[in-house]
């Protein structure tokens, strides 16, 4: 149980106490009958002593609502009247890193979408775009880690890459002659703006 709360307090360290500043200016701007003291404690209180932080995704945004709780508890305790309207058009400004759930699903769908056109590529080439592409390895470490000549990486990241544009291309044939073309000029540049 202590190897969880050692846990838990190092990521509060890292990924909860650098908002603190943020979230203290937007406490004085928008809820100017709480305490901003009192509040910030009792968050990092309500964080340090969850279970688990696995579920969180969004350390900034969760700090965010759980002080806006926090606040809004404090609020309900005092009696406050009509503090809720006032304080959710306040809460608008403030800005949640989450992106949308449309953007997410959308997203969720492209990668599965490219995950299947990789998996149609030989292994080595897959994984030069991997350690390339995804990894952010230079031509010369990922030639290292696959046991290549750098202008082997080269030539199959072009070849891995054109091939996924391609097939990209064709499954999105029912496009515009002008988006095709686009698609096509894309597939072409594959290799020759820039050093692969």
């Amino acid at each position: 149980m202590d190897d969880e709360r050692d846990i838990i307090a190092g990521w509060m360290a890292r990924e909860i106490v650098p908002h603190e500043r943020g979230v203290r200016l937007w406490l004085a701007r928008h809820w100017r009958h709480v305490d901003a003291e009192d509040v910030i404690q009792e968050a990092y209180c309500r964080i340090a002593n969850l279970a688990s932080i696995d579920h969180i995704e969004n350390p900034a945004g969760y700090f965010r609502r759980t002080v806006r709780a926090v606040a809004t508890d404090l609020m309900r305790r005092a009696g406050v009247l009509n503090f809720t309207s006032l304080s959710q058009n306040e809460w608008s400004t403030v800005k949640d890193n989450e992106p949308l759930p449309d953007r997410v699903i959308e997203a969720g769908q492209e990668l599965r979408r490219l995950d299947g056109l990789l998996s149609k590529l030989s292994d080595t080439c897959r994984r030069i775009i991997e350690l390339r592409r995804i990894e952010g390895l230079s031509r010369k470490e990922t030639a290292e880690r696959l046991g290549l000549t750098e202008n082997e990486v080269k030539n199959d990241l072009v070849r891995g890459l054109q091939k996924v544009m391609r097939t990209i291309a064709e499954q999105d044939a029912d496009m515009s002659g002008c988006e095709r073309a686009a698609i096509e000029r894309k597939v072409e540049a594959i290799g020759k703006r820039r050093p692969l």
